[in-house]
């Protein structure tokens, strides 16, 4: 009788978990929408920073680094469970602050107006994966993938929205403002993140992997951020250049999506690796000289990072919600440190050399990740290793 009372009350749960109508499905999923936009816009509108504020390309490129400046303090402070940092005020934030870029206010108040949309940014993707993952139940893991590959439509949909602008800024975030604005009061409440700190379950050595996926988003970033600068100093024009970074965003979510498949067949340790190597020689083929193939195959690679290691990392750190925001953080940290030393690097030998920089980078990154994964299987088959 118990049994059948359990399996009455678990039916009724599946039941009333929500659908794809749903609220939380559609306004979620317009949300990662939203940020897919916000974070590809950056690096094809370095170009018409650097010719409106009269800036060196390096220079335009400290524009990344505030936004992810700003995402880091969000999840910070929506890790730490600060009350009222949901959704609705993610989305507030990132109309707010796109509206400051499109006012061109001068180089300092965009720097500062780009970190407040980066702050928004950040509570979007805290709050929607926290949502996503509590609302769904039993789905929730597969939703929490299903909303981050949806993402990937923004990503290519901000290099053509860049083309359509004719590259004039105040269009561009006057158009991000406002679809941000409109998107404010499709969330059913300001929501805030679960409390509590990414530190404490993390003092070990085992964190040291987090410095893995660190780099990895260095490179990612980096490629997003710069690698329309670089085409265009190897000769190709923006509207060509910001087409070709739409492809890269494009095989990015073909690869994310494919890791539905991939990963019932390639452990995630493996699979981290392979996207770490495949991004080399994607970077060195684009440095050759074949920059339409190169580009377009790291994006393919760099979408199978991140989630990959995040199950590994997930498996090998433990699955909770510290975890889960140490992750984020160190990607997060990534995106803002990225671009910032690969940039500084490029004002010596020159933008088009982003590709070879990349090639080095991703192959001692590979190198790092083979010599890490013996030691990290020993340690998850050896639960007395793990202090």
């Amino acid at each position: 009788m118990q049994h059948r009372k359990d399996d009455q009350s678990r039916d009724e749960f599946v039941t009333h978990q929500p659908g794809f109508l749903s609220r939380l499905f559609i306004s979620g999923s317009l949300a990662f929408i939203l940020i897919g936009i916000v974070g590809s816009l950056y690096g094809v509108a370095l170009p018409a920073f650097s010719r409106a504020y009269g800036l060196t390309e390096g220079a335009a490129g400290l524009i990344l680094t505030t936004h992810a400046l700003g995402a880091v303090a969000a999840v910070l402070a929506a890790t730490l469970g600060l009350p009222g940092l949901g959704a609705r005020t993610a989305t507030t934030l990132i109309a707010a602050g796109a509206a400051g870029i499109a006012l061109m206010p001068g180089w300092p108040l965009t720097l500062a107006a780009s970190s407040v949309v980066g702050t928004g940014f950040g509570l979007i993707a805290t709050e929607v994966n926290r949502s996503f993952l509590a609302g769904f139940g039993p789905r929730g893991p597969g939703m929490v993938g299903l909303v981050n590959g949806i993402s990937g439509a923004g990503l290519i949909a901000g290099p053509l929205l860049y083309v359509w602008s004719g590259a004039n800024i105040a269009l561009l975030y006057g158009t991000m403002a406002l679809l941000s604005g409109a998107l404010v009061f499709t969330f059913a409440s300001a929501g805030s993140a679960p409390p509590g700190g990414p530190f404490p379950t993390l003092l070990t050595w085992r964190a040291g992997v987090l410095l893995l996926n660190h780099v990895a988003v260095c490179l990612e970033a980096s490629l997003a951020g710069l690698g329309v600068t670089a085409l265009i100093a190897s000769g190709w024009t923006e509207d060509s250049a910001a087409t070709l970074s739409a492809a890269f965003f494009a095989a990015f979510l073909l690869a994310r999506v494919a890791l539905y498949w991939i990963t019932r067949y390639i452990a995630a340790d493996l699979l981290f690796l392979i996207a770490a190597i495949g991004t080399g020689l994607s970077a060195g083929v684009a440095a050759a000289g074949f920059q339409t193939i190169g580009l377009v195959a790291t994006g393919g690679f760099v979408g199978l990072s991140f989630p990959a290691f995040y199950v590994w990392a997930a498996g090998l750190l433990g699955e909770d919600s510290r975890t889960s925001a140490a992750i984020l953080l160190s990607g997060l940290a990534g995106m803002a440190l990225g671009p910032f030393v690969v940039g500084s690097i490029l004002r010596v030998t020159g933008s088009e050399a982003l590709f070879a920089v990349i090639a080095i980078a991703a192959g001692t990154l590979s190198l790092a990740i083979l010599a890490s994964i013996g030691p990290a299987r020993r340690t998850t088959r050896d639960p007395s290793a793990q202090a």
